[in-house]
Formats: structure tokens, C-alpha cells, sequence
């Protein structure tokens, strides 16, 4: 169900799009909520591949899918929360932490769906969050999803993508040339990222892709990304990912 749908619900739903934390949405960007049985799915068109948003209710692909929750476990995270889609090996995944892994590609760019999850190296799976530890969860902090690292130059730290999203440690970089760049930081070296000019909150940037407009949605791992600019401007950039850094999202600051 669309935003602009509330006052047909009498439940209260609430919270910004579960891949980029946004809260904001747009006519052709659409911010949907699943209307599945408690569910707390909310996400923009562009940022969970929905081509076009039905009149009546939507359903995000876990609820879609029915099947018993006790089954259902992101394969790349030991977060069970938040937009997932099937994998190629029929399992699931979150679609923030396919798009910032750097070898996790979408079998079809437009849906983002299935989940791509052959190409990420064991070593992945081997490194431990440093956040999990930070919490007293060992049990989840190796062996319990794939880890990126701190982009800062020297630094070993690793995390799962879902913990950096949630603690505000993933950045997204416009870099030029119709590019844009995703990495993140540890605690410690986002605290020095946050003077950089590059370092822009969703507020700032507004760019995400939109489905709705061009029948195409955003991947980092595709060629090109369409991103969806603010109100008014009617204009589609077509940025291509870099594949040298580590992939995340940006942060609230």
C-alpha cells in the first residue's frame, strides 16, 4: 500500500523505506508499506524492484511467500527483519545487503530478484562484525552472514551491513561521471567522514531510482543505476558502481 493510501487504514503505519531509511516518497517513487499480518515492510518502489504499486493491498515477497518464519533468515546477515527477496539457492537475502556486497548481483535488475549470492568469496563468511562483538552477540558475529570493511585506508574492522545500517555507519558518495560510490566506516572513522562534503544525508541527495517512471530500478550492480531525482526534476542520471570498495548506504546525520 502506498503512503498516499493511509487514510484508507485505520492502523497507523509509520517509519521511513527499510533499504535507504528515507521517509520521504515521491509520485513516481512511490514509499509502500506491506500490508501483510504484522508485518513492518516499508520501502520505496525503486529500492525493492515494484514496477508498479497495485490499487489494493501489496505484499512484500516474505509475506507473499507464506512461509513459517522459523525458516526465514537473511543467507548474507543474522538480521531476520527488513526487505528480503528469494536467492538463487532459494533462500533469502535483504535487498540492502545485496546491493552493498560487492559480488552479490540480481538475476533480473528490474525486480532485483533472485538474489545473487554465488560469487561472494568465503572469506566474507570468515570475518567477524566487530559490532556484534561490541554488543556481547558472538554467536552472530562470525559464521552468521558475509562482512564488509571500514573503507578507511588501514583500518580491519568489519560488519555486517545490516548492523552498520542500523548503527548510521554506511555512506554513499557521488563521485562524478554519472558514478556513485558505497563503503562504510567504523564507529571511530565515520566520526572524521562527517565533515567531508561527500558525506550527504538522504535529505540532501534524494536519489533513488524510480520503477514507476522508467520500468527500471536502482542496482549497484548492474551497468548503470537510474536514480530518481527531488520533486521537480524530471531529469534520470544513469550512474555506474564502483567495483572497488565495499558497498553501503548513507548514513543519517
Amino acid at each position: 500500500m502506498a503512503v498516499d493510501d493511509w487514510q484508507r487504514k485505520s492502523r497507523e503505519m509509520v517509519g521511513g523505506c527499510c533499504v535507504c531509511l528515507d521517509e520521504t516518497g515521491w509520485p513516481d517513487n512511490q514509499l509502500v508499506y506491506c500490508d501483510g499480518s504484522g508485518c513492518t515492510v516499508a520501502v520505496h518502489q525503486a529500492c525493492y524492484g515494484i514496477i508498479s504499486v497495485p490499487e489494493g493491498s501489496w505484499f512484500c515477497k516474505r509475506c507473499e511467500s507464506q512461509e513459517r518464519q522459523v525458516r526465514l533468515k537473511c543467507e548474507l546477515c543474522p538480521s531476520k527483519d527488513g526487505a528480503l527477496k528469494r536467492t538463487d539457492n532459494s533462500g533469502w537475502a535483504h535487498i540492502v545487503c545485496a546491493l552493498y556486497i560487492p559480488e552479490v548481483k540480481f538475476g533480473n535488475n528490474s525486480t532485483m530478484e533472485p538474489i545473487r549470492i554465488a560469487e561472494v568469496p568465503y572469506e566474507r563468511f570468515q570475518k567477524s562484525c566487530y559490532i556484534c562483538e561490541d554488543k556481547g552477540d558472538s554467536m552472530n558475529a562470525k559464521g552468521k552472514g558475509a562482512c564488509i570493511s571500514c573503507h578507511y585506508p588501514s583500518c580491519r574492522r568489519s560488519f555486517h551491513v545490516t548492523c552498520a545500517q542500523s548503527s548510521r555507519l554506511l555512506c554513499e558518495e557521488e563521485t562524478g561521471s554519472e558514478r556513485l560510490d558505497y563503503f562504510g566506516y567504523c564507529e571511530h572513522h565515520i566520526s572524521q567522514q562527517h565533515n567531508r562534503s561527500y558525506v550527504q544525508s538522504p535529505a540532501d541527495l534524494n536519489d533513488r531510482s524510480s520503477a514507476a517512471s522508467s520500468n527500471s530500478t536502482a542496482s549497484a550492480h548492474s551497468e548503470t543505476k537510474t536514480e530518481n531525482r527531488p520533486p521537480g526534476d524530471t531529469s534520470k542520471l544513469k550512474k555506474e558502481k564502483s567495483t572497488d570498495c565495499d558497498s553501503a548506504l548513507i548514513p543519517l546525520l
